[in-house]
């Protein structure tokens, strides 16, 4: 399902990797102790997985601290090396590493995933931006999102009483507004955001819109507010 959601979301084909990567060089840092001493590097290429960089120096390590400036943004993660080789970049050998993130703050894997999906990278109105970018037509919802799944959100509603007691000869009062992915705990979740709207006994409408995420299988479902 991961795929799926995330190719219609970006409108691009999957490819082999779980996240789409942007091949275009940037400004990097990193830092094997930790502290506040960083050297020079050159990113080539990154992804809501890892990156790819360019150092002068071997690291010496496997796993360290990295900064990414992506359109004028500072991006923090830790990050493991998978690869490595040696090429030329402007006469000199250079250490080329391709890395996997280990740990990132959600609101920088955001940032890249925007980023990669050519959006802005800055996140000031996000919510906004993504709600009137993706909202769900019926069809989409019924073809990306299991009926199972979509069972269990709209009872979570119901309990809440965000939503009347589903009928299944009505169509629940609901709009469905998908926001991509982010890490939780180590782990890419979905997010989607429920509008829905209790019709009250004076005939009035009372209107809600609840966050949620959930795990890839759709076991895992957290209500967010």
């Amino acid at each position: 399902m991961l795929g799926e959601l995330l190719a219609w979301f970006t409108g691009k084909e999957v490819n082999r990797r779980k996240f789409p990567r942007k091949r275009k060089p940037f400004h990097a840092t990193y830092s094997i102790d930790g502290g506040t001493s960083r050297r020079p590097a050159i990113g080539l290429d990154i992804g809501g997985g890892g990156m790819c960089i360019i150092t002068q120096e071997d690291p010496g390590r496997d796993e360290f601290d990295l900064t990414a400036l992506i359109e004028q943004r500072t991006l923090r993660m830790r990050a493991k090396i998978v690869w490595r080789d040696k090429v030329n970049h402007q006469g000199k050998t250079v250490h080329r590493m391709g890395m996997r993130f280990t740990g990132i703050p959600a609101d920088d894997w955001d940032a890249i995933v925007r980023y990669t999906t050519d959006r802005p990278v800055s996140d000031q109105n996000k919510l906004q931006e993504e709600l009137e970018a993706v909202r769900m037509t019926p069809d989409e919802t019924d073809r990306l999102v299991p009926q199972a799944l979509q069972q269990r959100l709209l009872t979570m509603l119901v309990q809440r009483r965000r939503l009347a007691p589903l009928n299944p000869k009505q169509t629940p009062l609901v709009a469905y507004f998908y926001g991509g992915v982010s890490r939780h705990n180590g782990s890419p979740y979905h997010r989607l955001t429920i509008q829905s709207k209790v019709v009250l006994d004076d005939g009035s409408d009372e209107h809600f819109e609840t966050r949620f995420m959930f795990d890839d299988r759709g076991e895992q479902v957290t209500m967010l507010n």
